[in-house]
């Protein structure tokens, strides 16, 4: 069965969107996992210099509509025993 010359183009065009929408969503995802790392060492770094607590993350949310923008990283000091939940919003 042979295709025509319409049928290869448009197979053609199927096969490159679908090349670009793959790549673009690989992006997104590594580039949303970058942005939680570099959450992660911010409040790490800040909850250091401003409350003197070894914090430990345990959660890092990138926040949607209203709050967009915003990400809410969650964890504990490392030297309490309790391990009270410590929020930093940057």
């Amino acid at each position: 069965m042979i295709l025509n010359k319409k049928q290869n183009i448009f197979i053609l065009l199927s096969v490159i969107i679908m090349i670009l929408i793959i790549g673009y969503i690989a992006k997104f995802m590594y580039d949303r996992n970058a942005a939680k790392e570099k959450a992660a060492e911010v409040a790490i770094e800040t909850m250091k210099k401003e409350k003197n607590v070894d914090f430990v993350v345990t959660d890092v949310k990138i926040q949607q509509l209203e709050l967009a923008g915003f990400i809410r990283v969650r964890g504990y000091d490392k030297n309490n025993k309790q391990k009270k939940t410590l929020r930093c919003n940057k």
